[in-house]
């Protein structure tokens, strides 16, 4: 049996990620996770002005909130998203943001980088790493085709060159594949890993379908063809998982969240033991 997987079924740890629900509150969230036996959710504590309108935020408002909700749910935070590096936000804007994922005991944030410049970016992601060290936090470097660090290759050679002991590298499924990722590049940057985002999806897509994709139309895992079961067997014993899987088609035919969520975490179960 594969370390992984052997693990996981001791601990069967999931995370169930804001953008699953991404017309429910943060609170939702929580409660949705409760009810379906996860052990943690990903939250949005910073988005781009421009794009706020979308994505639900736990900032000061509803911080109490929050922070009663995971009490009651027996919850903890399993990430932030999402902190953008271009060169041109200032990091102490971010502060704010992670003093919020700090006050949640949230142990790790995911960062972007927008920056093409590649020494700058690796001092930018060091310093993110030097201000997130002061709340306790790691910076999860998460790479894609919509920021500069495209692959899983460019994102290790970023934070190696950053040595950071908190610089961590974020997987997402869905990120790997339409990268030309494969398992051999995750077994080979696993020790970097401790999050890895699940969802399926279509072997190929045009690239401009690739937007509304990844934030907006995923498949539940086990229903596409990304080779999954072996992307997962690289991971290191322990590394959690959390489920990603907007489901846009079904929200607009009338689901509600609730049961979008439990049908993404059903999937991901059956993937999970079934393997």
């Amino acid at each position: 049996m594969n370390d992984f997987f052997e693990s996981w079924r001791k601990t069967p740890a999931l995370s169930l990620h804001q953008l699953t629900m991404l017309d429910a509150s943060p609170r939702d969230l929580i409660e949705t996770a409760q009810t379906l036996a996860c052990t943690s959710v990903c939250i949005f504590t910073y988005v781009p002005e421009a794009a706020r309108h979308i994505y639900p935020l736990v900032g000061p408002d509803n911080l109490s909130e929050t922070r009663d909700a995971l009490i009651a749910a027996g919850l903890t935070i399993s990430n932030l998203e999402v902190f953008p590096l271009d060169g041109k936000t200032p990091l102490q804007d971010f502060v704010p943001s992670l003093k919020i994922g700090a006050a949640l005991g949230a142990p790790r944030l995911t960062a972007h980088i927008h920056d093409a410049d590649t020494a700058g970016a690796i001092t930018r992601f060091a310093a993110l790493c030097d201000l997130a060290a002061h709340h306790g936090l790691d910076v999860g470097l998460e790479f894609n085709a919509f920021s500069a660090v495209k692959t899983i290759a460019e994102a290790a050679a970023i934070i190696h060159a950053a040595g950071r002991a908190n610089g961590r590298l974020v997987l997402d499924m869905l990120h790997l594949i339409r990268s030309g990722g494969s398992p051999k590049d995750v077994g080979a940057n696993a020790p970097l890993i401790d999050f890895a985002q699940l969802c399926d999806g279509p072997a190929h897509i045009a690239e401009d379908g690739r937007w509304r994709e990844a934030v907006g139309e995923r498949y539940l895992p086990g229903t596409g063809d990304f080779p999954l079961k072996q992307i997962l067997a690289a991971l290191r014993p322990g590394t959690l998982i959390d489920v990603e899987v907007p489901q846009t088609a079904a929200r607009k035919a009338g689901i509600p969240a609730p049961e979008r969520a439990r049908r993404a975490v059903a999937a991901s179960r059956a993937l999970l033991q079934g393997a």
